[in-house]
Formats: C-alpha cells, sequence, structure tokens
C-alpha cells in the first residue's frame, strides 16, 4: 500500500498514545531547532545511540521515554527521505 492510499486509515489507539509520547519528547527539544536541515547519516548515527539508551533502560517509564526517542529520529529519517532531502540510506 503506497502512502498515498493512507489518508483515510484510522490510527489505533496505541498508535495514537504512542504518538503523544514522541510529541512530549520532540517538544522537550524544540529548543534544538528541528531536523529539516540533518544529513541522514548523523541522524542513523543518533538512531543507533537512542538504541543503545532503550537497550539500558531499567524502568518501564524510562523505557517508554527512551522508545520515543528512538521513534521520533526514525521519524525524522523517513521524512527527509519522503521529502527527497536526504539521500538513499
Amino acid at each position: 500500500m503506497s502512502h498515498n492510499n493512507l489518508k483515510n486509515i484510522e490510527p489505533r489507539a496505541e498508535i495514537q498514545w504512542f504518538a503523544q509520547q514522541m510529541e512530549t519528547k520532540l517538544r522537550e527539544n524544540d529548543w534544538k531547532g528541528g531536523w529539516k536541515d540533518c544529513r541522514i547519516q548523523y541522524l542513523l548515527e543518533k538512531l543507533d545511540e537512542e538504541v543503545h539508551e532503550l537497550s539500558g533502560c531499567i524502568s518501564n517509564e524510562e523505557a517508554i521515554k527512551e522508545a520515543a526517542d528512538v521513534a521520533n529520529i526514525a521519524m525524522m529519517i523517513a521524512d527527509l527521505c519522503r521529502e527527497e532531502k536526504g539521500r538513499a540510506i
């Protein structure tokens, strides 16, 4: 299914909840200026760092926050690819 066919799909409750976790983490980092000018290679390195942090979590609350960080970095990569601003991975 192409991304154009997804316009009328209602996200599952779990996706909506997790998207809120992601947005919370993004807003905490708004001062950094966003990702639109980032290189994909930089974001891939950040993704690796965030996955490492996630693997070291000792509480569920911490794991949720780190999982949102991982998802946000992956979203940033996808967003740049979608906008064709990044080079192919």
